[in-house]
C-alpha cells in the first residue's frame, strides 16, 4: 500500500531507487513500481495522452493503492 513514508522516500530521491538509504531500502518493491506507473498515467492525463474511461479507471486505481485520501491527494499533486 502507498503511504506517506513511501512517498517521503520516493520524493527525497526523485523515484531513483538508487539513491535510497539503506534504512529506505525495505520500501523498494511492488508499492514502488505501482508509484511509478501511476504518477506515469497521472502525466499523461494531465497532458491529453488519455480517454475519460481510462482517467475513471486510473482514479479507481489511485484509491486501491494509497492508504487513505491524503495520500491519493499527495500522490496527484507530485511533479517530478
Amino acid at each position: 500500500m502507498i503511504d506517506h513514508t513511501l512517498l517521503d522516500a520516493y520524493v527525497t530521491t526523485a523515484g531513483d531507487p538508487e539513491r535510497l538509504t539503506a534504512a529506505q531500502r525495505p520500501l523498494l518493491g511492488p508499492d514502488w513500481t505501482k508509484l511509478d506507473e501511476l504518477l506515469l498515467d497521472l502525466h499523461m492525463m494531465r497532458h491529453g495522452y488519455t480517454t475519460e474511461s481510462y482517467d475513471r479507471h486510473l482514479e479507481r486505481a489511485l484509491v486501491e493503492a494509497c492508504a487513505d485520501v491524503s495520500v491519493v491527494q499527495r500522490v496527484k499533486d507530485l511533479r517530478l
